[in-house]
């Protein structure tokens, strides 16, 4: 298994497969992807909202996967804290990714289920894709997953 990259639109990904993207620690998917993720998954969403509410805004470097919804897992990679102007700066966004990525591997190592994500981090983060990109490939060949970057 590998990271590999494919034309396509990452809400065309096969059911079962899990739909990775970053997040901010304070419940808001109000913009980018995420809010695409906000209407397609409003079940993720409200699972996603009340764990910011739980672990209070301060989960950078955690993930979650949530329960089916639609015939996809969503995963929630909180890699930084903030939105917004208040974007943790790119280093500790970096940093953040690498253990919320770990832990996703970790979480979705006995679904077996293929990975699908867009190139997280550098939309609203302003994280160049290729430093997330540097982060991701070890961990996946690590864990022996299945990744797919998907660009439309």
């Amino acid at each position: 298994m590998a990271l590999t990259h494919k034309k396509m639109n990452l809400f065309d990904a096969p059911e079962l497969s899990i739909l990775a993207h970053a997040c901010n620690c304070r419940g808001s998917w109000g913009a980018g992807i995420a809010l695409e993720f906000q209407k397609r998954f409003p079940k993720a969403y409200k699972t996603y909202q009340s764990t910011c509410k739980e672990i209070n805004g301060e989960m950078a470097g955690g993930a979650i996967l949530t329960d089916l919804e639609n015939q996809h897992f969503v995963a929630c990679l909180f890699t930084s804290n903030g939105y917004g102007k208040s974007t943790d700066p790119k280093e500790k966004i970096l940093e953040n990714t690498a253990r919320a990525v770990r832990l996703l591997l970790e979480l979705s190592f006995e679904k077996g289920f293929p990975i699908y994500s867009n190139k997280f981090n550098s939309g609203l983060f302003r994280v160049p894709w290729e430093e997330t990109e540097a982060i991701l490939k070890p961990l996946v060949e690590k864990y022996n997953a299945e990744w797919v970057v998907c660009e439309a």
